[in-house]
C-alpha cells in the first residue's frame, strides 16, 4: 500500500488523532524516548502535512480541533475499495481464484480511442480477462468509482454487461 493508504489505516483503526499518527509514523512504538526505529519508515514533518493536506482536499480526512484528524466517510470507503482490490491481487498470487461471471462487451467509436484504451487497461486491473478486442470477462462487482468514471468519460451509452458462469465460456481458463 502507498503511504497515503497507511495515512488513512492509522486514522481508520487509532483513536488517538494526528498526534499519535505523527509518532508511529517516525517508528516511535513505546513510551520510552528513543525506542527503536528498525524496520519503520521514517518520515519527515512536511511530507506528512502535504500528505494530510491532499487528502483533506479530496474528502477522505477531516481536521478537529487541536491537531486531530479523523478518516471521513469517503475515506473509509476509498479504504475499503484499495483493500479489496489488494485482496483480489494477494488472492490471485497464492492461487485463489476469484469468481468470474460478468462480461462487459462494448463498442467506442475511434474518436474516443483514448478512452478506449483507458477502458482496456482498467479492466486488466480489475481482474478482466480478453476474450476479444472488446469483449472482456471477469468479477463482480464493478467499484463504484469506476462506474462514475465511465459516466463522467460518457462511456456508458456504448457499453453492454451481461452474467454469465465461467464454465459456459469455451476458451477461458
Amino acid at each position: 500500500m502507498s503511504f497515503v493508504d497507511d495515512l488513512l489505516v492509522i486514522l481508520s483503526d487509532y483513536h488517538g488523532g494526528y498526534r499519535l499518527m505523527r509518532r508511529r509514523i517516525r517508528g516511535y512504538t513505546g513510551p520510552a524516548r528513543g525506542a527503536s526505529r528498525h524496520g519503520a519508515t521514517v518520515v519527515s514533518d512536511g511530507y506528512l502535512d502535504v500528505a494530510l493536506a491532499r487528502l483533506k482536499r479530496r474528502g477522505f480526512v477531516a481536521r478537529e480541533t487541536r491537531g486531530i484528524w479523523r478518516i471521513t466517510q469517503a475515506g473509509k470507503e476509498h479504504l475499503e475499495r484499495k483493500l479489496r482490490y489488494r485482496r483480489t491481487i494477494d488472492q490471485q498470487k497464492i492461487g485463489i481464484k476469484p469468481v468470474k461471471n460478468l462480461i462487459i462487451a462494448f463498442d467506442i467509436p475511434e474518436r474516443h480511442r483514448k478512452k478506449r484504451d483507458w477502458l482496456r487497461i482498467e479492466l486488466r486491473n480489475l481482474g478482466f480477462e480478453l476474450l476479444q478486442k472488446s469483449v472482456w470477462f471477469g468479477p463482480p462487482p464493478l467499484p463504484m468509482d469506476f462506474i462514475k468514471s465511465l459516466a463522467n468519460l460518457q462511456l456508458l451509452p456504448y457499453m453492454k454487461f451481461f452474467e454469465a458462469k465461467e464454465s459456459h465460456i469455451v476458451g477461458v481458463r
